[in-house]
């Protein structure tokens, strides 16, 4: 019997090695696939580096930023607010309290609830109606003021939204409107703005950007801005104690919810964190070296494009990104970043708002459904 013919050794050696390598680059291919859709796609029991998405969850409810505001709140209270006039102390003391009663529960249910506290006082003071059958805005546009707006013409597109949501007085209209639109149905600042505008003419600088119609929603990142809240809410349809008539008096000044805060503080921390493990490799517990966890904080456009998603049946957003050539804000010089926020994480969010709202955390158990969201750039 013949024995089997082998080839000889040189000629059997190229084609091993060719079947290892194939081997090798198919396991690393499986791998890379593997991580990338851990890292695009938490939420389903996925790990993020090291980390599981509920580990991340985890993390970012811890908010010392958060604490030290509630504490000064506090203090401020048992002060009884010693610093505000005293003809609007009894409405910045109501406020802050009211304000701190609300700070011990953490809701993304709170979703739910926005067309009655965010929706209802604007119907209120609009239209005489504070029932509004519940009915949410047909479709909104928020407008940021990243510099890319001056790249592109959406300022008709914007305008022909039912609500247009603006942030911090940025100008609209005139020079720039064929770029970011001249209609404000809502104006969102942040306290720190409110702050700054009321201490030069009592509110009136506040609302000279859009006029006395256009109501305010205001974040508080400082307890004790409560006292220019008071000041600037006197004599509008959101102040209780003002004998205003709805038709002579400005529009009311909405306080955000302390959950809807939470809420915002939650996911961009989450997202900061998951970005942070994907990119560097570190563990999550060096995140809060890297960020200065203590002066860490979602940006107002942020919170306003969540309480949009929570008030409206259709969300546009414009002016959120950024590129090398353009301007941080359109309608100033300033080039850089707050090291405050971590803006590239809120893009993420926001991409997971238009592509996969389904995979948010906090938001897919929270029994709400996210309305259509583009985001336009």
């Amino acid at each position: 019997m013949k024995r089997p013919q082998w080839s000889h050794p040189s000629c059997a050696l190229p084609l091993l090695v060719a079947v290892f390598l194939l081997l090798t680059f198919r396991c690393a291919l499986r791998h890379g696939q593997h991580h990338n859709d851990a890292a695009a796609a938490p939420g389903d029991g996925h790990v993020v580096g090291s980390y599981d998405d509920a580990t991340l969850m985890e993390l970012a409810a811890v908010d010392p930023a958060a604490s030290a505001v509630l504490k000064a709140a506090e203090r401020l209270l048992e002060g009884n607010l010693s610093r505000s006039p005293p003809e609007h102390r009894d409405a910045a003391v109501r406020g802050l309290r009211d304000w701190l009663g609300k700070q011990q529960r953490f809701e993304p249910g709170v979703m739910a609830e926005l067309v009655d506290l965010i929706k209802r006082p604007i119907d209120r003071y609009v239209v005489g109606d504070g029932d509004g059958n519940g009915r949410r805005y047909a479709s909104c546009a928020v407008v940021g003021n990243s510099g890319i707006l001056l790249a592109r013409e959406h300022g008709a597109l914007i305008d022909g939204h039912e609500l247009v949501i603006r942030l911090n007085n940025a100008p609209a209209g005139g020079a720039v409107g064929r770029h970011v639109g001249a209609k404000t149905g809502l104006a969102f600042l942040n306290s720190n703005v409110l702050s700054r505008c009321t201490a030069r003419s009592g509110c009136q600088y506040c609302r000279a950007a859009y006029g006395d119609r256009v109501p305010i929603l205001t974040y508080m990142c400082n307890a004790a801005h409560f006292v220019e809240h008071a000041v600037c809410n006197s004599n509008s349809a959101g102040d209780a104690s003002s004998s205003s008539s709805s038709a002579s008096a400005a529009a009311p000044v909405i306080v955000t919810d302390p959950r809807l805060d939470a809420l915002c503080a939650r996911l961009v921390k989450y997202y900061s964190l998951r970005r942070f493990v994907r990119e560097t490799g570190r563990p999550a517990a060096e995140w809060a070296r890297r960020h200065e966890e203590g002066m860490f904080h979602y940006s107002s456009g942020m919170q306003a494009v969540v309480a949009a998603a929570g008030v409206c049946d259709r969300v546009s957003v414009f002016g959120f990104g950024k590129d090398p050539a353009a301007r941080h804000h359109y309608h100033t010089l300033q080039r850089s970043e707050l090291d405050l926020h971590d803006y590239e994480a809120e893009y993420e969010f926001y991409r997971d708002l238009q592509a996969r709202p389904e995979a948010i955390p906090f938001l897919r158990d929270s029994g709400f459904k996210l309305p259509p969201v583009v985001v336009y750039r």
